[in-house]
C-alpha cells in the first residue's frame, strides 16, 4: 500500500477537481447560525460501524475516539473525508491511491477469506493481513499427512520502514480444524505444526520437534522457529524478534499520520465549513507574547505558515485568489476564555501570484490577552479545497507593571513605518518579519526585536544582547554581545539591534537587563540556524493593521476574557474604560450590557444601552436587555414594552419569550403570559420550570 508522503515544504496548488465545488469566500455551517439543523444520529449507525470496520487496522486510538464523539452525520462525514486525505500520498491528482488500494485489499479479504470462518473475511487472520501487507510475493500451501495444513506468505519488506528484507507470515489450521490461524513461532510453538501422538515430543524440546519437522519438509523447518529467512536461534529456541516483526506490520499504516487534526476538528468544527473539508495542511509558527509600549496591554503575536496554498481562478476577473479564516482558541484547562475569528481574503494577477506566493503565505494576526497562563491554538482553513491547518502552544503572559522581558524576535527584516499602527509584529514605528522556520541565509543582515517592562521601578538597568553559536565538534565557537537601540521612553521599552551577517550554523540569542552591580534581572532567549546559502527566499507575509486610536477595540475584548475567566472586577473596570475611549459604539455597549445582566447591575445596564439606536443591527439585543432588567427592577409595564418589541424583531429567543410570560403574570394578565410561556415550550420543550409554571397558570 503507498505509504502517505509528506507534503514539500510549500507549494502553490490548484484545487483537486473531486473535491467538489471551490467557493471563494468560507460558509459558516448551518449548525452554526441555526443550532438544531444538522440531525444526530447514532454514532452506532449501520454506515458509520461499516466505515469503522473497514478503517479498523488503520485508523489511529485517537482518530477512532474523536470519531466516536462527533454528534451529526455532516461532522462524520467530513470527518472521513480528512482521514482519507490525509493519507492521500500525491494531493494534487484527482486519485487516492491509498484510499483505492485499501478498498480493494478489504474486499479481497472479504471474498476469500470468510468461507472457513464464522467472521468475515476482514476479520480473519489471513485477511487481516491482506489488508495490512497486500498480497504476498508468493504463497506456498503445504498438505502433508504429519502436518497440519500451512500457508506460508513471502514477503519483500522495506528496511527503511522497519521490516527485515525478506520475511514470511505463516497461517495453519490447529488442530487440523477451522479457520486459519496466524502462526507465530515464540507464541504458538513449533510442535503445534505437527501432528503427534499424545507423550510423543515435549513441547518444550525445540530441537527433536524441528528436527521431525526437517524431516517431513524442509521448507517448513525453516519457519517453524523463525519467520525471517537466514536468521539464527540460539539452541532452537523460537525467534522472539518475530513479536516485533508482527507489531510493527500491525503499526505500519498508522505511523507518521499526523492525528493533530482529528482533534482540531472536533475544537473548530463550528467555526468554519467542515462539511466540506478535505486536507490537513501541515505548517511552520511563531508565537510571542509582546507589551504594546503606549497601551501597555499584552499582545499574543501568531504567525503561521501553512505547507501549501491552492488558490481559485477567475476567468471572468482574471484573478487568482484564495480566502483564509483564522480562528484564535485561547484557553485556561477546559475553560474558554476567549474565541476570536477573522477572514483574509487574497487576490492576484499572474504576476502578482508569481512574485508574492512563490515562497509560501504567512498568516500573522494578533490578539490582545490578560495575565496568566493559557493554551492557545490557532486554526486556519483556507475556502480553496478547505484545507486547513493548527497548532497549539503554553503562554504565560504577566501582570500589567511586573517586570519582565518580551521576545526576543529574530528577524530578517525590521521595517521603520511613518505612521504607529496596531499589527501582528508590529511596536511603535517597528515592523518585524517573522519566518517561523528560523532559518537564515549566511549574506542576510539578521536583526533582533525584544521589549522590556522595568515596571514601577526606575529604569536603570542596562539591555545587551548575546549572540552565541553551537559549534560542531572540533569547531571554534562564535560569540558577539551587542548593546541594543531604545525606542521609547517610557517603563516600556522597545529595543532593536543589528546582528549584521553571521557564519553559517545553528545559534542561541540571549536579551537579557543588568542591574546597576552587573547582575541579570531579566532575560530571554531564542534560537535559530544561518544557512551556507547566500540569501534564503522568505515567504510572503499577510498581516491586518488597526489604526491606534481604535483600541477601545481590543478593551472590549480583554474585558470579555476577565468575564470568562471569572474576574468579574478586572472585567467591570475595563468595559468602562473601553466605553470612556469608543463614546457610542453600540457592539461595545450590549457585550458590557450582556456583561452587567450577568452581575445584576441593571440601573448601569440601563444607562449604558441609552445611546444604542432603536433601530438597527443592535436593536433586538437593546430591547430584550432592557427588558431584562426592567423586569428585575420590578418595572414590569416597561418591561412588557421592551420584550414585546425585541420579540416583534426575532419571535425564537426563549430567554426573552419566558421573561415576557413571567412579566404578564406579574401584571395579573395570565392569558398573554399562557401565550409566551406556551410560544417558548414550543421552541423548546425540555423546560421543567416553565412547564410547572404554564401548568400553574392554565389551572387558575
Amino acid at each position: 500500500m503507498p505509504t502517505p508522503a509528506k507534503g514539500p515544504s510549500v507549494i502553490i496548488a490548484r484545487h483537486k477537481p473531486h473535491r467538489g465545488s471551490v467557493f471563494l469566500g468560507l460558509l459558516f455551517i448551518a449548525g452554526c447560525l441555526f443550532p438544531g439543523t444538522a440531525p444526530k444520529s447514532s454514532p452506532q449507525a449501520e454506515e458509520y460501524r461499516q466505515w469503522l470496520d473497514l478503517v479498523d487496522y488503520i485508523i489511529t486510538p485517537d482518530e477512532r475516539k474523536i470519531f466516536l464523539q462527533l454528534e451529526n452525520d455532516r461532522d462524520r462525514n467530513a470527518f472521513m473525508n480528512i482521514f482519507w486525505n490525509q493519507r492521500d500520498p500525491n494531493r494534487n491528482t484527482a486519485e487516492n491511491e491509498f484510499k483505492d488500494e485499501h478498498l480493494k485489499r478489504f474486499q479481497y479479504a472479504n471474498r476469500y477469506y470468510g468461507f472457513t470462518s464464522p467472521l468475515p473475511g476482514w476479520k480473519t487472520d489471513r485477511g487481516r493481513i491482506h489488508i495490512l501487507l497486500g498480497p504476498p510475493a508468493n504463497r506456498n500451501e503445504v498438505f502433508n499427512s504429519y502436518l497440519y495444513p500451512i500457508e506460508i506468505w513471502e514477503y519483500y519488506g522495506e528496511p527503511g520502514k522497519g521490516l527485515p528484507t525478506m520475511f514470511n507470515v505463516v497461517f495453519y489450521r490447529k488442530g487440523g480444524a477451522g479457520d486459519f490461524k496466524l502462526y507465530i513461532p515464540a507464541v504458538d510453538g513449533p510442535d503445534q505444526l505437527l501432528i503427534t501422538q499424545t507423550g510423543e515430543f515435549s513441547s518444550q524440546d525445540y530441537q527433536a520437534v524441528y528436527q521431525k519437522i526437517l524431516d517431513i519438509k524442509p521448507e517448513v523447518a525453516e519457519i517453524a522457529l523463525t519467520l525471517i529467512p537466514g536468521e539464527r536461534t540460539t539452541n532452537y529456541n523460537p525467534s522472539m524478534r518475530d513479536l516485533k516483526l508482527m507489531a510493527k506490520i500491525s503499526d505500519l499504516p498508522k505511523e507518521h499520520i499526523n492525528t493533530t487534526y482529528a482533534s482540531q476538528f472536533l475544537r473548530f468544527k463550528s467555526f468554519v465549513d467542515i462539511q466540506n473539508s478535505s486536507d490537513y495542511l501541515g505548517s511552520r509558527h511563531e508565537i510571542m507574547v509582546l507589551r504594546d509600549p503606549v497601551s501597555k496591554l499584552s499582545f499574543i503575536h501568531i504567525a503561521i505558515w501553512p505547507e501549501r496554498i491552492s488558490v481559485d481562478y477567475s476567468s471572468d476577473t482574471k484573478k487568482y485568489s484564495c480566502s483564509y479564516k483564522m480562528v484564535i482558541d485561547l484557553r485556561q484547562g477546559d475553560t474558554i476564555i476567549y474565541q476570536h475569528s477573522k477572514d483574509m481574503p487574497f487576490a492576484y494577477d499572474k504576476s502578482e501570484m508569481d512574485k508574492t506566493l512563490a515562497n509560501g503565505l504567512i498568516l500573522a494576526d494578533l490578539i490582545p490577552v490578560i495575565d496568566g497562563e493559557f493554551e492557545v491554538t490557532v486554526f486556519v482553513q483556507n475556502s480553496v479545497n478547505h484545507e486547513f491547518a493548527s497548532f497549539s502552544e503554553k503562554v504565560r503572559v504577566p501582570a500589567a507593571g511586573q517586570p519582565a522581558l518580551f521576545g526576543p524576535l529574530v528577524s530578517y527584516r525590521i521595517r521603520h513605518e511613518a505612521r504607529a499602527v496596531i499589527g501582528a509584529y508590529a511596536l511603535q514605528n517597528l515592523h518585524a518579519s517573522p519566518d517561523p522556520q528560523r532559518t537564515f541565509g549566511e549574506r542576510e543582515p539578521l536583526q533582533v526585536l525584544f521589549v522590556v517592562d522595568f515596571g514601577t521601578s526606575p529604569v536603570t538597568a542596562t539591555p545587551e544582547i548575546e549572540v552565541i553559536s553551537v559549534p560542531a565538534a572540533g569547531a571554534k565557537a562564535y560569540s558577539r554581545r551587542l548593546t541594543p537601540r531604545s525606542h521609547g521612553g517610557t517603563a516600556i521599552q522597545v529595543f532593536s539591534a543589528d546582528l549584521g551577517a553571521l557564519p553559517p550554523g545553528y545559534y542561541r540569542l540571549l536579551a537579557r537587563t543588568r542591574d546597576t552591580a552587573g547582575r541579570e534581572s531579566l532575560s530571554g532567549e531564542a534560537t535559530f540556524t544561518v544557512s551556507p546559502i547566500p540569501v534564503l527566499p522568505h515567504p510572503a507575509i499577510a498581516a491586518p493593521t488597526l489604526a491606534a486610536d481604535k483600541g477601545y477595540v481590543f478593551l472590549g475584548m480583554l474585558a470579555s476574557q476577565f468575564e470568562a475567566g471569572g474576574r468579574a472586577n478586572d472585567a467591570l473596570r475595563t468595559y468602562e474604560e473601553a466605553l470612556l475611549q469608543a463614546g457610542e459604539n453600540p457592539a461595545l455597549r450590549v457585550a458590557f450590557a450582556r456583561f452587567l445582566l450577568g452581575q445584576a447591575k441593571y440601573a448601569r445596564l440601563l444607562d449604558v444601552l441609552q445611546p444604542v439606536p432603536e433601530q438597527g443591527k443592535s436593536a433586538f439585543d437593546r430591547s430584550a436587555l432592557r427588558g431584562k432588567a426592567l423586569y428585575h427592577l420590578a418595572r414590569y409595564q416597561e418591561a412588557v414594552d421592551e420584550l414585546l418589541k425585541a420579540n416583534a424583531l426575532y419571535d425564537s429567543d426563549i430567554t426573552v419569550l419566558n421573561a415576557l410570560g413571567v412579566s404578564f403574570l406579574r401584571l395579573d394578565n395570565p392569558q398573554e403570559a399562557k401565550k409566551a410561556l406556551a410560544a417558548s415550550l414550543k421552541i423548546k420543550a425540555a423546560q421543567p420550570d416553565i412547564v410547572a409554571l404554564l401548568k400553574q397558570v392554565e389551572a387558575r
